[in-house]
C-alpha cells in the first residue's frame, strides 16, 4: 500500500473515532450512560487502531482495548499507564449490547471521569486530537 494510500486510511479511522467522541457527550447530555460508554470504547478502539496503523500494523478484527494496548505498546510503552483505563472501557461495549445478568450499574459520572483520562490517552497516541 502507497504511503499516501495508508495516511489517507489512518485520517478515515481518526474522523470515525472523532465522530464516536461526539456521540459519547450527545449521549452524556440524554442522559444515557450506556450508550454513552459504549461509543467511548467506539472511539478509543478506532483512535488505537489509527495509531497502530501508522506504525505498519496490519488490520486485524479485535475490538478489546487492552488487547490493542498490548500492541500499542510496541510502539509506545508509555501507554501502559491507560491498561486500567482500556480493560474499564472494553466492558462498556457489553454493557450496552448485552442484556446483563445484573444492572450495570453504570453513571454519568463514570462516563465523563473515563472521559479525562481518555482525553490524555488521545493526545498520548495523537498530539493533535481532541
Amino acid at each position: 500500500m502507497s504511503r499516501h494510500r495508508n495516511s489517507l486510511i489512518i485520517e478515515e479511522w481518526k474522523r470515525i473515532a472523532k465522530k464516536d467522541w461526539k456521540r459519547v457527550k450527545r449521549q452524556l447530555d440524554d442522559g444515557d450512560a450506556e450508550a454513552a460508554g459504549y461509543f467511548l470504547q467506539q472511539s478509543l478502539e478506532k483512535y488505537l487502531k489509527a495509531f497502530l496503523l501508522q506504525h505498519g500494523w496490519k488490520l486485524r478484527k479485535i475490538h478489546a482495548l487492552h488487547d490493542l494496548l498490548n500492541d500499542a505498546t510496541a510502539y509506545n510503552p508509555d501507554l501502559e499507564k491507560f491498561r486500567k483505563l482500556c480493560e474499564r472501557v472494553s466492558g462498556y461495549y457489553f454493557v450496552e449490547r448485552y442484556p446483563p445478568l445484573i444492572p450495570s450499574g453504570l453513571t454519568c459520572e463514570d462516563i465523563e471521569r473515563d472521559m479525562k483520562k481518555a482525553e490524555e490517552f488521545i493526545k498520548a497516541m495523537f498530539e493533535s486530537e481532541i
